[in-house]
């Protein structure tokens, strides 16, 4: 077994488990926004959905190591109901969800290590695992992108079947320290189109808090 290997097999279970529980579907609908406008408001304030403005708002994650900018009105989901969506003890560490529980954007650190350069390889090994393994319905693609805060990204997209509808899912695979962190980002299909903004405005925005800086932190499930 060679390095990358053990890499992948450390993620394997933790991936599919996450994958998995995200695509059991809520009950409850998100209205869906006509004509959207998926243009970003100066400063990255609000995202203009049609006519109606998102506002967002910067948290600090994982023990103040990471920043990302999210929906002003998601909120870390609730710990009895983050054990019924996420009961393994493996669940993420974050775990933001809209207000009807619809759409979900998690993150958690691995315990794999990544020389950067080794990112693309690894997005794909990890790729080729949920294709064997998801019910995917619709095989989006994946790739590496740089973004506005210079962190290297891989991205693996798809639709996956739910229980009673399709979702859409994001993966988001990144490095901080060496060490790998992962996020995900989720939604009805049939909600794609609207939310789509919202989750480019996850992978645009997160980038590491320089050391020197002491915010309130946002822990997650494991410090409610």
């Amino acid at each position: 077994m060679n390095y990358m290997d053990e890499h992948i097999l450390s993620l394997k279970n933790k991936l599919n488990y996450d994958v998995a529980s995200n695509n059991v579907n809520t009950s409850l609908s998100q209205t869906v926004i006509s004509e959207q406008d998926h243009s970003v408001s100066e400063k990255n304030l609000a995202l203009r959905l049609g006519d109606e403005l998102i506002p967002l708002e910067l948290r600090v994650i994982l023990d103040g190591e990471i920043e990302v900018s999210v929906p002003k009105s998601f909120s870390l989901m609730p710990l009895e109901q983050t054990k019924f969506k996420y009961p393994s003890e493996h669940r993420p560490e974050v775990i933001y969800t809209s207000e009807d529980g619809t759409v979900n954007i998690t993150f958690s650190r691995t315990e794999s290590f990544l020389a950067d350069e080794e990112l693309p390889e690894f997005v794909e090994q990890m790729a080729d695992v949920l294709r064997s393994v998801q019910p995917i319905r619709n095989w989006l693609g994946t790739q590496v992108i740089v973004n506005h805060s210079g962190l290297s990204i891989g991205m693996i997209r798809f639709v996956a079947a739910g229980v009673d509808t399709n979702l859409y899912n994001e993966i988001l695979l990144f490095t901080h320290a060496g060490q790998v962190m992962m996020g995900t980002f989720n939604c009805m299909e049939s909600d794609m189109e609207v939310w789509l903004s919202v989750a480019e405005n996850t992978v645009q925005s997160l980038h590491a808090v320089p050391l020197l800086l002491h915010p309130t932190l946002e822990r997650g499930v494991d410090s409610l």
